[in-house]
């Protein structure tokens, strides 16, 4: 599992870097056409769960193969996904 998670990590974190790179192309050259301000939106929104997901496959290939810490982990991450995705879910809990 850890050369999946490996290789699917190293796909994400070429994403976001080539996101980051298109964002920051159109800040210094200017480039502008209509509808630029909801594709920039979107790539905020993308890099923000891409941020998300590259960091789980990052803490999932290092608890592979360790039961009690994996558990633990996938605690935090299953509380971190619906407090981000479902805030109206943690606002009725809390």
């Amino acid at each position: 599992m850890k050369k999946l998670y490996s290789f699917l990590g190293s796909i994400l974190g070429f994403v976001i870097i080539l996101l980051y790179a298109l964002k920051n192309l159109q800040a210094l050259i200017g480039f502008s056409f209509e509808g630029m301000e909801d594709i920039l939106g979107y790539f905020n929104l993308v890099q923000q769960y891409l941020i998300y997901a590259l960091a789980g496959l990052a803490g999932l290939e290092f608890v592979s193969g360790k039961k009690l810490i994996a558990f633990l982990f996938y605690l935090i991450l299953a509380f971190v996904i619906i407090s981000t995705f479902f805030p109206d879910v943690m606002n009725t809990v809390m």
